[in-house]
């Protein structure tokens, strides 16, 4: 919009020799005005651009008992109709033997739809998941551990790592890549968003302006909160 007025404003004055136009322009940035019209069009500007940031960093602690166990780091590039979402994640504790997990996530969407997302995680080592999901001719095909197997699943526009980016007030479902299905949001009594993965263990998302700020993971054997830092 803003570049539109000025060009309007300079095809104007173009048209007219810098005799006829020269002195009224001198006459007005020569006032106060000029200097309200000048911030004012820099304002303007600075909020188009802040509004149309391509790109989001967001970096949190996973906390156990008080003790930080690890970190999680999430990034968000948007080009075009396009946005990319990945995460990496490490931690190091102690339930009754060590743990020492590493794992990294991403997820393309374009326009909106998921056309591709995949999760890996190794555990002491060991690869424990290892899957890919993308949609191809329409439908969602998951590749875990080479092994493929179509879904029965139209479309997806929000998974488990959007909700990282995006709080969840307009849909009540999310998916669930790991899982391969679509889970359940409940809204909680303390402002959160629960959700309650297959086999039994839970996820809680809390939100300061839209942006995840703290989760809380409940997990058979213990439970963590992962606390955003910056």
């Amino acid at each position: 919009m803003i570049p539109f007025l000025i060009y309007i404003f300079l095809k104007k004055y173009s048209k007219q020799s810098w005799a006829v136009t020269g002195a009224p322009i001198c006459k007005f940035i020569s006032t106060r005005r000029h200097i309200i019209f000048v911030s004012l069009i820099i304002l303007l500007l600075l909020i188009t651009f802040l509004s149309s940031a391509q790109n989001s960093l967001l970096n949190y602690k996973i906390v156990q008992g008080g003790d930080d166990i690890g970190w999680l780091r999430l990034e968000k590039n948007i080009t075009g109709g396009r946005t990319n979402l990945s995460l990496v994640s490490e931690l190091r504790t102690r339930v009754i033997f060590l743990i020492e997990v590493s794992a990294k996530e991403t997820s393309i969407f374009e326009n909106g739809l998921l056309l591709y997302s995949s999760q890996y995680r190794k555990t002491n080592g060991t690869v424990k998941v290892n899957k890919q999901t993308s949609r191809v001719a329409e439908k969602y095909v998951v590749n875990d551990n080479g092994e493929k197997q179509y879904l029965s699943i139209p479309v997806v526009v929000t998974n488990l790592l959007s909700l990282y980016f995006q709080e969840p007030t307009s849909f009540s479902t999310v998916y669930c890549d790991k899982y391969e299905t679509f889970i359940k949001i409940t809204k909680t009594d303390d402002g959160g968003y629960k959700v309650i993965f297959p086999d039994g263990n839970s996820n809680t998302f809390y939100y300061t302006w839209g942006i995840c700020t703290k989760v809380k993971i409940s997990h058979t054997f213990y439970t963590a909160q992962i606390i955003k830092t910056s």
